[in-house]
């Protein structure tokens, strides 16, 4: 009951004050040491530039379900990485990687989440800072070719092939070979027969490097398996069983046969591949396996601006890339970071300070967004003041009564 009645206590406070008060306490905003970021040329030049310039890019626009341009340039990625405000928190650790393209117009591409998909944003124009890059045209589409004489002998070499810790041996087809080059943003599927079933082996981004993939197939000695074979490099290879029930179980006088030459893929549409000739259980059997590239489709959730909203007191200045640790840091979030804006937000300009605690800076976290004050109390007989200054305007304000007794409540360790 107590914490409902500061609540009501707090909004009516606001409510008075708010129109006496010419200037906003909480503002939130790209707080740049919070921040590193750095962007990639299609030269693979790196340069940093302002965390700020990149990240309100996918938070604003329309999202885009496909890019519908029949060329794209790209103008290059940019990384944009938060790290922990406190150790062993991760909550307010934030990794944005954006993708800058053109064709007709100018899009943005952004993934907020390591293991999330992407988003597209359709842009006006292209951003200050690109505004004099050079754009590199890169294909929408992936293709397929044989695999060089250079690459199969590169196959054929004894440490070519790396088991992943089992006891295999596997006899490549050096025959079966092919070069991949990477589409725009999809997968690489393979069926077998006309079941309808394929399995993604290969995926692939809007990345600033685009290397080839290397498949071929293999032949397990002693399982009687075949394998699809797969590389990045042409130098080592991993081994992938394929998803075939009958095959899976080991399969004797295995052959393959190659049945493409060379072609760009078509999205969703099956390229038969290799032909596979064995015998299974006394029997003589052919099987087919095809080739598919499958688009991967832009996600249309919009990105979460307030995915965490925590406030901290701490001790000292923060550094960039710096973690602090309990006890120079203590953090609130939930309704306590509720009750702490409310109490924020009764604050009225002043032109004074109080005096520096123990505890001197306060942060505030909102999503990518935030701010930073600089604290001061000032005792009296009965109550603290508490006066907060804006870190980038400057601006002072001092809390209600009401206001300072909720910051007391929710960060004692602050006026011990």
């Amino acid at each position: 009951m107590r914490k409902f009645g500061i609540g009501i206590g707090l909004s009516l406070i606001i409510l008075a004050t708010g129109c006496g008060r010419d200037q906003e306490i909480v503002r939130y905003d790209i707080v740049e040491p919070h921040w590193k970021a750095e962007h990639i040329t299609p030269e693979l030049e790196v340069r940093a530039i302002k965390a700020k310039d990149v990240l309100n890019y996918c938070e604003q626009g329309e999202l885009l379900n496909d890019i519908e341009e029949d060329h794209l340039s790209l103008l290059g990625v940019t990384f944009a990485s938060r790290m922990p405000f406190t150790e062993p928190d991760t909550e307010t650790y934030s990794f944005n990687e954006l993708t800058f393209v053109e064709g007709d117009a100018v899009y943005v591409i952004c993934k907020s989440e390591p293991l999330e998909e992407y988003r597209a944003v359709k842009l006006e124009a292209r951003p200050e800072f690109l505004k004099d890059e050079t754009a590199r045209q890169i294909p929408l589409l992936p293709s397929v070719v044989s695999g060089t004489e250079a690459i199969q002998e590169k196959l054929s070499s004894e440490d070519a092939i790396r088991p992943y810790g089992q006891d295999l041996t596997i006899r490549p087809f050096l025959d079966s070979l092919y070069t991949i080059s990477s589409g725009f943003n999809g997968s690489i599927e393979f069926g077998i027969e006309d079941d309808g079933v394929f399995t993604s082996y290969l995926n692939f981004a809007p990345y600033v490097v685009r290397d080839d993939t290397h498949v071929a197939l293999g032949y397990g000695m002693k399982t009687k398996k075949p394998y699809m074979l797969m590389s990045s490099d042409g130098i080592h290879y991993g081994q992938y069983s394929l998803n075939d029930d009958e095959v899976r179980d080991g399969v004797d006088n295995l052959n393959v046969r190659t049945l493409l030459e060379g072609d760009t893929l078509k999205p969703l549409e099956p390229f038969p591949l290799y032909e596979l000739t064995y015998e299974s259980n006394g029997q003589k059997m052919t099987k087919t396996i095809s080739i598919r590239f499958k688009p991967n489709p832009f996600i249309m959730k919009p990105t979460d601006t307030d995915a965490i909203s925590i406030g901290y007191v701490h001790k000292y200045p923060y550094h960039p890339g710096v973690s602090f640790n309990h006890p120079d840091a203590v953090s609130i979030e939930g309704q306590g970071y509720e009750q702490l804006i409310e109490a924020l937000e009764t604050g009225t300009s002043s032109t004074k300070n109080g005096e520096v605690g123990e505890y001197r800076y306060l942060t505030l976290m909102k999503g990518n967004r935030g701010q930073k004050f600089e604290l001061s109390y000032h005792k009296r007989s009965k109550k603290i003041d508490v006066f907060v200054k804006d870190m980038e305007t400057g601006n002072v304000f001092k809390l209600s009564s009401v206001g300072a007794e909720t910051f007391q409540e929710l960060f004692p360790q602050a006026f011990e």
